[in-house]
């Protein structure tokens, strides 16, 4: 059994990317879904997704379009 700090190797840093690239996009979603219903603020939206207001803002955006 190995102990000790975890390697870090290639194969796992592309796997954390993919795992991060997974839930930003899954929150992105999930905001996407949230402005359509027109219940809550950008801000709330925001802390709720862990997305940027920034981020929130530009995909409200794209709703209006």
């Amino acid at each position: 059994m190995m102990r000790g700090a975890l390697i870090d190797t290639s194969a796992r840093r592309i796997l954390n990317q993919g795992i991060k690239q997974g839930i930003t996009e899954s929150n992105t979603r999930t905001a996407l879904n949230m402005l359509k219903r027109g219940k809550m603020m950008i801000e709330e939206i925001s802390e709720d997704t862990d997305l940027s207001v920034p981020e929130v803002e530009q995909l409200a955006k794209l709703q209006t379009v």
